[in-house]
């Protein structure tokens, strides 16, 4: 008698990826965590290319995997940018996002040979790049290397508040479900993974309030489950960036986890909010 194969049950391929996202942060984590312990020039440095890395990935966002020639204007501005602001020349910095925009509507528009006009390269969207990332990349360096000694405490708790946010949403979203936040934006994001976002966020506040003397626990809290909000929107922008150019990942520079801004996307929002808020 013949014997018969039973057919193997396929593997779970939303487990498969969780281990493949987990070992790439096993990996990628501690070299980043001690870049922004050591702080200045190692900070400056990862921050420099990380800068390097986002505008190449929107540049090619916007050009359908062609950076063209306002693209490649793009890296060469936030690259600069952030270059000035690794020295320490912020108020410079500042004032080189709009003369680099101008220059980018200066710059004849170059659409990939194998897009549709409307799916190539946009400078408006473009400009939106250059102002976002410019503006991430030097509030990061801001944060980390402030003067009152206080950079690294700060970086690392915005870290772990983004990393929290992202963690509890997932596992919450999986677990409840419910109600979509933007469907048409990002179907898999529910409020039930907010809210989740939201507790892990303000709980991780809670324990650096700990190791942080002087700081306020209710507060930090507070502001920690306002920052799990801002990196959804972050989420969320970006989101809507890949499905606008019919992308599923920025780049597939990450394994499992797509590209770098598919990782940072929180991250830079929330550094910019941070920074603003300070400034209020």
């Amino acid at each position: 008698m013949t014997d018969v194969m039973e057919p193997q049950p396929k593997p779970d391929k939303k487990n498969s990826d969780l281990v493949v996202r987990a070992l790439s942060a096993i990996v990628l984590g501690p070299p980043v965590l001690a870049a922004v312990y050591l702080g200045s020039p190692y900070s400056d440095i990862l921050i420099f290319v990380c800068a390097g890395i986002l505008s190449w990935e929107w540049a090619m966002l916007c050009g359908r995997k062609v950076v063209g020639a306002t693209g490649a204007v793009l890296i060469g501005s936030v690259l600069a940018v952030t270059a000035l602001g690794v020295f320490g020349y912020y108020s410079a910095a500042t004032w080189a996002i709009p003369l680099a925009a101008t220059c980018m509507l200066l710059q004849p528009l170059s659409v990939s040979p194998n897009a549709e006009p409307r799916q190539g390269n946009n400078t408006l969207w473009l400009i939106t790049g250059l102002i976002y990332i410019s503006l991430s990349c030097l509030a990061l360096l801001w944060i980390r290397n402030d003067p009152s000694g206080n950079g690294f405490f700060m970086l690392l708790w915005v870290l772990l508040v983004v990393w929290a946010t992202d963690i509890g949403a997932y596992f919450t979203g999986r677990k409840f479900g419910g109600p979509k936040i933007a469907p048409r934006i990002s179907p898999k994001k529910t409020w039930s993974g907010l809210v989740g976002g939201m507790v892990c966020a303000a709980l991780v506040s809670l324990v650096c309030s700990f190791w942080q003397e002087g700081s306020n626990a209710i507060f930090l809290m507070m502001s920690g489950a306002v920052l799990a909000v801002v990196a959804q929107i972050g989420d969320f922008f970006e989101s809507h960036i890949k499905r606008k150019y019919d992308a599923k990942d920025s780049s597939n520079l990450i394994p499992g986890h797509g590209g770098l801004f598919d990782r940072v996307d929180g991250l830079v929002s929330c550094a910019i909010f941070v920074v603003f808020f300070q400034y209020l």
